[in-house]
């Protein structure tokens, strides 16, 4: 990369921390498209973030978040429980401030990864054990209700239906053959996908990027059984970046680079339609594939 190009996104980090010293995902986010769209690898990418981090005493909120679950899965990896001393253990990594630094995690977003780490993870939060009751009442009442329903309900068709539903119901669920380890490992990769993703390492390096990970919950559930929305939701998030992408590098009159940001886009095998009219509006598709595209089938 040529010192222009480097001295300009030496200045775009610098202008987003000069004031605060704080590097947001979003803030980071938008530095890396950016960067991507004129051509720089991630590895320089990540390179002059660190760089000009340093300078600065400046913190990235991502690797800080990081550096959070590193020590939460360390609490909690082997006996699904987070108590309070541990709990303040880990935030304290994060939320004071380090030496060298000028800033450090926001307590908020601290605590919102620390209840959402929990959550995905199945791990008993000792300082949520007060809120774990309500739903426990809430579901007894749903079960005494239900069996109520079911019992005054009368002979003949109704209850007969009533007791199909409840055999579909219970169908759907041990349809599902996945292992407490499988749910571990989808739960692991999916996590580890956001953190990729986040950092716009959708598929590059091949080994350390957002495709690896769903490819790895891929294998273990191809259904999609177990919390397939998610990844889902995270594969359209990914197609709508290399989206945006492929606009930045077509208003640069860069149909090589649009090109690629499309052929990217297409290995997640998903949003097809998206990818086809961006394709189409752009005049990324050959003549013979645009007409057969628009001839009826």
């Amino acid at each position: 990369m040529n010192d222009n190009e480097q001295a300009w996104l030496e200045n775009r980090i610098a202008a987003s921390v000069a004031d605060d010293f704080y590097l947001d995902r979003d803030e980071e986010k938008g530095i890396k498209e950016e960067a991507a769209a004129r051509g720089f690898a991630v590895s320089e990418i990540e390179l002059t973030l660190r760089k000009v981090l340093d300078q600065y005493g400046a913190v990235s909120e991502r690797q800080l978040i990081a550096t959070l679950d590193k020590w939460l899965h360390q609490s909690t990896d082997n006996d699904k429980v987070l108590d309070k001393k541990e709990e303040k253990d880990c935030l304290d990594q994060v939320v004071i401030t380090a030496p060298g630094k000028k800033a450090a995690l926001d307590p908020r977003v601290a605590e919102d990864y620390v209840s959402s780490f929990c959550k995905a993870n199945g791990i008993r939060r000792s300082t949520e054990s007060n809120k774990l009751k309500m739903p426990l009442v809430v579901a007894s009442v749903v079960a005494v209700v239900a069996i109520g329903a079911f019992v005054m309900l009368p002979k003949g068709e109704s209850k007969a239906k009533f007791g199909d539903t409840a055999l579909r119901t219970v169908s759907a669920t041990t349809d599902v053959k996945l292992s407490a380890d499988d749910r571990a490992e989808i739960d692991d990769q999916l996590r580890r996908a956001r953190s990729y993703a986040e950092a716009a390492q959708f598929t590059d390096p091949p080994e350390k990027s957002a495709k690896a990970c769903l490819d790895a919950i891929h294998r273990v559930d191809p259904a999609g059984t177990y919390r397939g929305g998610e990844v889902k939701e995270l594969v359209s998030n990914i197609v709508s970046q290399y989206m945006t992408l492929t606009d930045h590098a077509a208003a640069q009159k860069d149909t090589v680079a649009a090109r690629k940001w499309i052929d990217r886009a297409k290995l997640f095998n998903a949003e097809s339609e998206v990818i086809r009219e961006k394709e189409l509006a752009l005049g990324l598709v050959a003549n013979n594939e645009r007409t057969s595209s628009l001839s009826p089938k």
